[in-house]
């Protein structure tokens, strides 16, 4: 039997491009999925809550997968384990549920003898979810500005002035993400291009300003959310709903299928945009669920189990 102390991982969902920041910004939210590590004479792997029918658990699951990247990445056997893992983050929805499982594999690795600086990490994680907006923030936290560079995740944390929820919109039916990013189209209008880099900097300078009525503008984007509205028709409805019950500013969270809306203050004074959208959802014959988060501050984190 492996002689390792148990611990276990917890990493915060995700939710990303904030409207018009396309694979460059994402923030953390606290709905979290876990894994509790245990030595084990074999490996073993076993799933819990949010989409336990659908996960595989052996090597294609992709907590293992990232767990093998890593120990062959880094030269490193790993004594086998027992990983339960509890998920409370939903599936193909744009809340970072692959971005969480490739983070909580390589912490686990890490933790079990990797050791590796925070950039590698992240070099990996963004490599093998093919973009860093989600990962960033499920590894650091908070909002996040990222962008590769030479092989590198180059992140800055966004700063906020205070306290803003989020109120969620999360259909019942998925979009997964390759067949969102098909429709996003290759090339752009200059008009577009300009339209969105004018927004991403208006949504970033109100967030550290505290300038919060710009957000409503600041969250528009041109590039990815017109043509996956053709996927989800019902977004404009639920953006509608969310606006008229008092967001700041509302989005497509990641390809979707959730709809995000910021709002000002805790979280309990959200609940009243996460009812109007799915009070708007209702009527328009969509099914899913309300919820509401605050922005977790931190990332993922590793605590020896009791």
């Amino acid at each position: 039997m492996p002689d390792f102390a148990p611990f276990t991982v917890t990493v915060p969902a995700t939710s990303a491009n904030l409207g018009p920041g396309f694979d460059s910004l994402g923030l953390a939210l606290d709905i979290v999925n876990t894994v509790r590590v245990e030595p084990a004479d074999r490996w073993e792997i076993s799933v819990v809550g949010e989409g336990e029918e659908r996960i595989p658990t052996g090597d294609r699951n992709l907590t293992n997968r990232a767990m093998a990247t890593a120990a062959r990445r880094w030269g490193l056997r790993l004594p086998t384990a027992r990983l339960v893992s509890t998920h409370n983050i939903p599936l193909a929805r744009g809340l970072g549920s692959s971005s969480a499982a490739i983070v909580a594999g390589l912490m686990v690795a890490n933790h079990l003898g990797g050791h590796r600086p925070e950039d590698e990490l992240l070099a990996v994680a963004a490599e093998l979810e093919g973009h860093p907006d989600n990962v960033t923030p499920a590894l650091l936290g908070g909002i996040q500005a990222c962008t590769m560079a030479d092989g590198k995740v180059i992140h800055a944390r966004v700063p906020l002035a205070r306290l803003l929820a989020v109120a969620l919109y999360v259909p019942d039916f998925p979009m997964p993400t390759r067949e969102a990013r098909q429709v996003v189209p290759r090339r752009l209008d200059i008009h577009d291009a300009v339209f969105n880099i004018g927004r991403v900097a208006l949504l970033v300078a109100g967030f550290a300003s505290g300038d919060y009525g710009v957000l409503t503008a600041g969250t528009q984007d041109m590039v990815h959310q017109p043509p996956r509205m053709r996927l989800f028709p019902s977004m404009a409805v639920l953006f509608h709903a969310a606006l008229e019950a008092g967001a700041l500013g509302v989005y497509l969270s990641g390809a979707g299928s959730t709809v995000a809306a910021l709002v000002d203050g805790p979280a309990e004074s959200a609940w009243t945009v996460a009812q109007a959208m799915a009070d708007a959802a209702e009527r328009d014959r969509l099914s899913g669920q309300a919820l509401v988060s605050s922005i977790r501050q931190d990332g993922v984190c590793v605590e020896e189990a009791i």
